[in-house]
């Protein structure tokens, strides 16, 4: 791996867990809070039912929710009061949402300092939706928010976006798989980068160790467009325009784009409104696209504004295994008969990385073996084994992207284990605590916020104990699945 540096500040904030990286690291979500258990499948799209998912979201203060169910919630699950860590690893067989959504913006939710691990949220409208249930368009969005990671998760078969990433700041998305975005909308389909209000600015960002799977559009589309809480004129164009976006997007995998990631010039688009300016970190982010692809990895009109300021190191496609970086930015969908670019436009192009947070980079070697064993939610489900495949074949499907190689959105393995037993209801089930009774634990004892295995068992103080539990069910189902004996962690 390769280190990216960081500022003194960061080195002393506790990550959200080890291995939380990017600019959402320091999210805390339920850190001091309760255990809330999910015990029902309900959709209960009201939130209305103790020990429904919903319900869960819709409680305050700082918590963990903890799932002892497994299978398909058919209903978005909406995150009305912030200060929660999901904790979908929990699951004994896993949990699939029909979207996820955090709406601090438009439904004035107090959603914030989010944290979402292993869970997967596909909306899969074309395979119905029962009585009581419901769907979201967008698998993830997070409209209106500060402060969150999600880590380890898998979004697909939206109609509207994988991912809405509006008006958000202080986060990051990281070892995840996005993809396949179905029906007509698909030509944009991916990752939606848009809109800032003075509340809910956009900036400090990061998109890390994804894999981009079959997306038409928005590789990202980088942009900012007006808006204000009632989407009506006069509009807040400022909120775009009085700071640059600052954007890590590293270490991704493109399985076989439609577009090249694509950069807004100007502010809703209007040279009049002024330049919309972008500080942006692309490091060793790698695109396998199918045969006959006519663009290059990123659109040239990132280079074309003088404010911008872009470090690029590592960046690579199949199809151009000579040309790297500023070479594969290009304007047009006949790029393999202009390749490589020498247009450099009036963007600053940097030696070294901009200070953001820091980040351990897979290096090229890493990105190109087994990079598909290591993201999404983990033990991968038949849905995402099949495109696990398809990346580690190295051959796209030559369909149209619209069409998803399957309908196995909402396909479950066979057979479910019974959840662990937890009599004292603290996060942590009764076997761990007697593993580690000679730590402290007692399962007749609530000690979901003690802290006293974080040092023995992590190497580092201040992690609550259902935290540490948390983190070793995850880094245990990712060695499972891992190809390598001794676990990548990264």
């Amino acid at each position: 791996m390769i280190a990216g540096t960081a500022g003194a500040a960061s080195a002393q904030v506790l990550p959200t867990f080890p291995g939380a990286e990017g600019f959402g690291a320091s999210t805390t979500g339920g850190r001091g809070g309760r255990v809330i258990y999910v015990t029902s499948l309900d959709p209960d799209p009201q939130g209305v039912r103790p020990g429904s998912l919903n319900w869960a979201l819709r409680q305050t203060g700082p918590r963990y929710v903890l799932f002892q169910v497994s299978g398909v919630i058919h209903a978005p699950a909406q995150v009305v009061h912030g200060n929660v860590t999901i904790a979908g690893q929990t699951s004994p067989g896993g949990v699939i949402v029909r979207g996820l959504i955090c709406d601090g913006h438009y439904e004035r939710h107090d959603c914030g300092n989010l944290v979402v691990r292993h869970i997967r949220s596909r909306p899969a409208a074309q395979l119905g939706i029962p009585a009581g249930g419901d769907a979201l368009d967008d698998a993830l969005r997070l409209d209106g928010i500060k402060r969150f990671i999600i880590d380890r998760s898998s979004f697909a078969h939206a109609t509207d976006e994988a991912v809405q990433l509006s008006l958000a700041s202080e986060g990051t998305i990281q070892r995840s798989i996005l993809g396949e975005t179905v029906g007509g909308h698909a030509i944009y389909g991916g990752v939606l980068m848009n809109y800032a209000h003075p509340d809910f600015p956009q900036d400090e960002l990061s998109l890390l160790k994804n894999l981009w799977f079959r997306f038409d559009g928005r590789l990202p589309e980088i942009n900012c467009e007006a808006s204000n809480y009632e989407d009506i004129a006069p509009f807040q164009t400022t909120a775009c325009a009085d700071r640059p976006l600052r954007l890590e997007l590293s270490n991704n995998l493109q399985f076989d784009p439609g577009i090249d990631i694509q950069f807004q010039r100007n502010v809703d688009g209007n040279p009049a409104l002024g330049p919309y300016v972008v500080h942006m970190n692309a490091v060793n982010n790698h695109v396998i696209a199918r045969t006959g692809y006519g663009n290059a990895l990123f659109n040239r009109d990132g280079l074309a504004n003088t404010q911008n300021q872009l470090y690029f190191s590592g960046n690579r496609m199949n199809l151009y295994p000579a040309y790297s970086d500023y070479q594969l930015a290009y304007c047009c969908n006949d790029f393999p008969g202009a390749a490589p670019n020498t247009w450099l436009g009036g963007a600053t192009r940097l030696p070294s990385r901009h200070p953001f947070p820091a980040v351990n980079y897979w290096s090229s070697g890493e990105m190109e073996s087994g990079f598909a064993w290591r993201v999404g939610a983990l033990p991968h489900d038949p849905m995402d084994r099949r495109i696990r495949s398809r990346v580690l074949s190295g051959s796209p499907a030559l369909l149209p992207r619209s069409q998803p190689e399957a309908n196995d959105a909402l396909t479950r393995d066979a057979g479910t284990p019974a959840p662990l037993g937890d009599r004292d209801v603290d996060g942590m089930p009764d076997t761990f605590e007697l593993q580690y009774a000679h730590l402290g634990l007692d399962p007749d004892v609530p000690q979901t916020n003690g802290t006293h295995l974080s040092l023995p068992l992590l190497g580092v103080a201040g992690y609550d104990n259902v935290e540490v539990y948390l983190h070793g069910l995850s880094e245990h189902v990712s060695q499972v699945q891992s190809l390598f004996g001794d676990g990548f962690e990264g």
